[in-house]
């Protein structure tokens, strides 16, 4: 059984044309043979009419066709004639012998066919022999003085009539073997060309599957398997990036739980080995050991938000908002930090802005994501500004910082989990790479989007939209 693409295309390719050659090769071969014997049909018939004017001629006169009048005609029709009544009886001229032997089988089949009335003949093809299939034509003669009816009878082997459909049908048979071979040469090139592009895809499909993320195909020609080649490529860089993405996230939150860890370890025992002796040492080491209890649970709280949203699993509520007083309420949180840096945080927000329809516990999330970004880039002494609009049927808020911003090549990859544009950059001031994977999910769970709009060195601009009906 053929398992591989490239011998069934073959296969299949080669079984139609030679079904189809030898389908046209015994419809060819039938249509000129049969041409051929009707030529020699009509032909034997031609000259038997003409005979049979002769003969009349002949009895008009008074006299009685000969043997030698008889031979002299089958040398013209090229085989025997001979005249008989329908007893049977040959009254001039002699048959082939085979035509004696058979006699009862022929002769009812061709006597009983003759229209005696019209003076019109018959002709059929018999096989006198197995390798000698002959034409018969009998034409009817006036009655003899017996009364008995007479007919005269021509026979001609169609042997030599078919040596002209023997060379064609020669001519074709060459014909359809060289036609049969560049067919066979067509198939299979084109066979190969359709399958040596597919095994390239499989066999860099096999190469990714085993780990080899930089593994790539090169069928990426203009065809559908090119467009096959393309989306696997595609679809390698993505998984690659993903891997590379897991591998430095990995990296993140190990170095994020390596060090509170280790800090909550080394004040702990401080505080078991009896090393802190004054109650304000130990309210510090405390306070210190439940800040970073808390950074934990952010890091744990952020993996498991964005968990449940890819998975769908989150609840969301959907109620109208008071933007401006949620916007205030959480602005609040951020003066200690803004204060650090010198920022300030300023609004233009209208208070009779429409309320958005949205879940008000995870839009504080998506404004304390974007906040706190804002203010980690921002320059010192720079103004961070809000502002919340109308736009057709959403509501939109913007987030502008001055800062270093977002390099071109970067802005299409910072809703990804785990993606850090600066590399470099210590991990705390950094972040894990979550706030802006969480915060495009959120909004978009709301019915909203999220975009960013960044000029390196100066402004960058995060701006989503919510529904308000």
């Amino acid at each position: 059984m053929i398992k591989s693409i490239f011998g069934k295309l073959l296969f299949s390719h080669l079984a139609i044309i030679l079904v189809s050659m030898l389908t046209l090769g015994i419809l060819m071969s039938y249509l000129v043979r049969n041409h051929v014997v009707e030529n020699k049909r009509h032909d034997l018939l031609a000259k038997g009419k003409s005979a049979v004017t002769m003969i009349n001629n002949v009895l008009a006169d008074g006299r009685k066709p000969s043997n030698r009048m008889l031979v002299a005609m089958g040398e013209i029709a090229g085989g025997d004639v001979w005249i008989m009544d329908k007893n049977g009886q040959i009254i001039v001229g002699q048959p082939p012998a085979i035509w004696k032997d058979k006699y009862s089988e022929y002769w009812t089949r061709v006597w009983d066919t003759v229209d005696w009335e019209s003076g019109e003949g018959t002709q059929k093809v018999f096989n006198l022999r197995q390798s000698d299939p002959s034409i018969v034509v009998a034409l009817p003669l006036p009655p003899q003085e017996s009364g008995v009816p007479t007919a005269l009878f021509l026979r001609s082997p169609v042997t030599g009539a078919t040596r002209t459909a023997q060379a064609l049908e020669q001519l074709l048979l060459y014909a359809l073997s060289a036609s049969a071979f560049a067919a066979a040469l067509v198939g299979f090139f084109m066979a190969r060309s359709l399958t040596r592009p597919i095994a390239n895809i499989s066999q860099a499909a096999a190469s990714f599957s085993q780990g080899n993320y930089t593994s790539r195909t090169t069928a990426t020609q203009a065809d559908e398997i090119g467009h096959l080649g393309r989306t696997l490529n595609s679809m390698a860089e993505e998984l690659e990036q993903i891997e590379q993405n897991r591998r430095e996230f990995l990296s993140d939150v190990s170095h994020e739980l390596k060090t509170p860890l280790a800090s909550i370890q080394a004040l702990a025992e401080a505080i078991q080995d009896g090393l802190v002796k004054t109650e304000e040492t130990r309210d510090r080491y405390l306070t210190n050991i439940v800040t970073e209890t808390k950074r934990i649970g952010r890091l744990v709280g952020d993996l498991l938000n964005l968990s449940q949203l890819e998975a769908g699993e989150l609840s969301l509520v959907r109620t109208p908002i008071d933007l401006p007083a949620l916007i205030t309420a959480h602005l609040a949180k951020f003066a200690p930090f803004a204060e650090e840096k010198s920022l300030v945080i300023a609004t233009n927000i209208s208070q009779n802005l429409v309320s958005p329809i949205a879940d008000p516990d995870r839009l504080g999330q998506v404004l304390t994501n974007l906040v706190s970004n804002a203010i980690r880039h921002a320059d010192p002494e720079s103004i961070i500004l809000i502002t919340a609009e109308k736009q057709h049927q959403h509501i939109a808020v913007s987030i502008s910082n001055t800062g270093p911003g977002i390099p071109p090549e970067h802005l299409q990859h910072i809703w990804k989990r785990f993606y850090r544009v600066d590399k470099s950059r210590a991990r705390g001031d950094g972040g894990t790479g979550l706030g802006l994977a969480i915060t495009k999910k959120l909004v978009t769970a709301m019915g909203g989007s999220v975009d960013v709009v960044s000029t390196p060195g100066k402004i960058t601009t995060f701006t989503f939209t919510l529904p308000v009906t």
